[in-house]
């Protein structure tokens, strides 16, 4: 099976949608991070796109497959679709 290309922009929508589909799916961002090994910080900082390199790349990927790609990939584009909305309307001021 050919893996998805990553079509995410790291920040705060991504991290939203990321603690969003762990609560959904009854688990804790920091919970999953103390379990793996991970600094909460450290996961936060991949989410946010402050550590791009291939670690932090990895462990983005890690943490959007743990959340579930699927939920993720839905909250993602709603809520990029809801910021895309509230610019729009301001920018229509």
């Amino acid at each position: 099976m050919t893996e998805k290309p990553n079509l995410y922009q790291p920040g705060a929508i991504l991290h939203e949608a990321i603690i969003g589909a762990f609560r959904a799916s009854g688990y804790n961002f920091n919970d999953w991070c103390i379990r793996n090994g991970v600094t909460p910080s450290v996961a936060r900082n991949a989410t946010f796109g402050q550590s791009r390199g291939p670690n932090g790349k990895a462990l983005l990927k890690r943490l959007i497959d743990a959340a579930g790609r699927d939920f993720v990939d839905g909250a993602y584009a709603r809520r990029l679709s809801e910021h895309a909305a509230q610019f729009k309307g301001a920018a229509e001021r």
